[in-house]
């Protein structure tokens, strides 16, 4: 049954006030089935829905609503049942819902909570946006070298409730420095007896607390991994990324690259205020007004080629939207390979020549196309000539400035999305016109 087939019974018994056979219906759908369907009501109803489940299942269907609406809700219930409700959620949602919280209603909150989730809370809310440890949890197992299997699977039997996952188990000496691994599955074949550290995978593919979030996801997805055990410094066990987390941190990484594209961010994705909409992409429209005003000269400087020979007006947005649109092409490949790390910057060099050839390719294809077109329209070959190397020209132009473009501002330590488009679209007007204005220009007498 969807979602869409649910809501109107859900709503149903909302009306009814009958608690019991309410905490039935919602104990018995899965939890994010759960979460889809109190997004729809509003903030009053929804916390009415998770005060009959249990403390554990109502954290976990409040961990799969936005983090906006988890705000709204937790400055609407008293302290004791958002402490309740921080205690039983997994550390790293805890944390994340933590660091939105107001000011006062963070220091309210905290001295309820016990001295482990505390600890955590500080912990794991001391790392920087954006790296690793700022999306890793801590609720994750390790084991000791020198413990048998016995010993050890009973040790995770006592640990698995308020673990993220037990697929897997870390090794660590006295200072948790970072040993090996072992899986559940050689737990559970392995001789009881054996000591773990005879057992023990030793080559182990770690993150950095200080890498990149990018950076992790990347080895998460390269080595197809559950999870990615995060050290500090001295070499300390800190931390996992679980698999999930990483897809949310692609999800969120691709999301940010397009909109960055685009001239605009994240911050303004999640915000509806208007006027912060305006503030931030009044400045890259300024930008391109300035870039369109410079492709507006090149024409300027053209207008008595134009006057003798209108036809071309009607052609040059051909050359423009073409070659923008290859630009874009380009862009979107290298932005995402570079942020996927499949495009370093000692190799940008061989990215530039790869995609001027494959501009130059495409765009002799495109232009002869154009350019029979154009003599089949207006019955003029030169004009299919200018059409033709106008073309080719500035497609090969989108294709050398689309990968120099973002590879650039790598270089610089600027995001390669930032305004990317509006730098490759100034530079597809300005090369497409002057080319093909140029180009008519100095045919001028044929045409």
């Amino acid at each position: 049954m969807s979602t869409t087939e649910i809501a109107p019974e859900l709503r149903t018994l909302l009306l009814l006030k009958d608690d019991a056979t309410r905490r039935d219906y919602c104990a018995a759908l899965p939890d994010a089935t759960l979460a889809d369907l109190l997004r729809e009501l509003d903030v009053a109803d929804i916390w009415d829905v998770l005060s009959l489940l249990s403390s554990r299942q109502r954290a976990e269907v409040f961990g799969h609503l936005d983090l906006d609406h988890q705000v709204e809700i937790t400055e609407s219930i008293g302290d004791d049942a958002l402490a309740d409700l921080l205690t039983h959620m997994s550390a790293d949602e805890r944390v994340d819902l933590f660091k939105e919280l107001p000011e006062e209603l963070q220091e309210s909150v905290l001295p309820l909570l016990a001295k482990a989730e505390r600890e955590d809370i500080r912990k794991l809310s001391s790392y920087s946006e954006g790296t690793a440890g700022s999306v890793m949890t801590s609720a994750y197992v390790t084991l000791p070298y020198d413990i048998t299997v016995s010993q050890a699977l009973e040790k995770l039997r006592r640990q698995w409730p308020a673990k993220e996952t037990i697929y897997y188990a870390y090794v660590v000496d006295a200072k948790r420095r970072l040993m090996g691994f072992v899986s559940l599955r050689k737990l559970i074949f392995a001789k009881p007896e054996a000591l773990i550290g005879n057992i023990m995978q030793p080559d182990v593919i770690f993150a950095h607390a200080s890498d990149s979030q990018e950076e992790a996801a990347r080895i998460i997805a390269k080595h197809d991994l559950i999870a990615l055990p995060v050290v500090n410094g001295g070499d300390a066990m800190v931390g996992i990324i679980t698999h999930d987390d990483a897809l949310d941190v692609v999800t969120e990484e691709a999301t940010e690259d397009i909109l960055r594209m685009a001239a605009t961010d994240l911050d303004e994705y999640e915000n509806p205020s208007v006027v912060e909409s305006v503030r931030r992409r009044t400045p890259w429209l300024v930008i391109n007004l300035l870039t369109a005003m410079c492709s507006s000269f090149v024409v300027s400087r053209f207008q008595d080629t134009i006057a003798s020979f209108v036809v071309l007006a009607a052609l040059m947005p051909i050359i423009a939207g073409l070659g923008g649109n290859a630009g874009t092409q380009t862009l979107a490949l290298t932005v995402r390979g570079i942020a996927l790390g499949k495009i370093p910057l000692a190799r940008g060099w061989q990215v530039i020549l790869r995609e001027a050839g494959v501009g130059l390719l495409i765009g002799s294809l495109v232009g002869l196309l154009t350019g029979a077109a154009s003599y089949l329209w207006f019955h003029n070959p030169w004009l299919g000539v200018i059409m033709f190397l106008a073309m080719t020209a500035n497609i090969l132009i989108a294709g050398i400035c689309g990968s120099a473009i973002p590879l650039t501002l790598k270089a610089l330590r600027l995001d390669p999305a930032l305004g990317s488009s509006v730098f490759i679209t100034a530079a597809t007007d300005v090369s497409g016109f002057l080319t093909f204005l140029g180009l008519a220009t100095l045919l001028l007498a044929r045409l």
